[in-house]
Parts: structure tokens; sequence; C-alpha cells
């Protein structure tokens, strides 16, 4: 009886793990990329990476799922590094919408750019 009673169990437990929701992230060359442009910073490995980066983004908003944490993030930072602020800052905002979370940090490199922009 015992093991009727483990069976049954483990199948009704096995059918509840696969009705759990997976949070699924398309991470693309994400990782080869951010090595290449650590290991060798140029103009090349950051337009590779900085290419990559909008991949994600792109194939995200194909596959119907969400972007990544910190991607919007990052490509922001890079697009501000390079003068265009205004989309960056657009980046920057997609962020804290997708994670609220990152409000904090966000606002605080807004309000670094702000006072780096007055001197």
């Amino acid at each position: 009886m015992k093991i009727y009673i483990l069976c049954a169990a483990g199948a009704i437990l096995f059918l509840l793990a696969g009705c759990t929701p997976e949070t699924e992230f398309y991470w693309g060359d994400y990782s080869s990329t951010l090595y290449a442009y650590k290991k060798a910073p140029d103009d090349k490995t950051l337009a590779t990476h900085k290419k990559t980066l909008n991949d994600i983004i792109t194939v995200s908003a194909k596959k119907h799922i969400p972007v990544p944490p910190g991607v919007y993030a990052e490509l922001g930072y890079l697009l501000i590094k390079e003068d265009k602020l205004k989309d960056g800052l657009v980046l920057l905002d997609k962020e804290m919408q997708a994670y609220p979370e990152s409000r904090e940090f966000i606002m605080k490199i807004r309000s670094k750019l702000q006072t780096g922009a007055q001197q």
C-alpha cells in the first residue's frame, strides 16, 4: 500500500513540475562577445558586442520573451559613452520598465550624467 502512495505522490509531483512557468531568455552570443571585448577592447570587438546586444533585443521581441536583465542598460551605457545620450537614456528607461528593481541603480547613473553635463 505504501508503495502505491509513494508512486502516486511522485507522479503528482512530476505532473505539477511540468506546470511551472519557465522564464526563458535569449542570450545569443553574449558571453563570447563580452569576453572578446574585455580581453581585447578595441573598436572591432566593441562593435561585435554591440551587435550582439542589439540581436538579443531583436530576437527576444520576435520570440515574445523578455529581454534579459541588464541588456538594455549595458547597450544604453555604451551608447552614452559614444555621445549618443538620447538613445542611451531611452534604453536606460526601458531597463527600468522591464526590471523595476533596477530603478535605483539607473537613477544613480542618470544623476551622474546630469551632474557631469552641468560641469
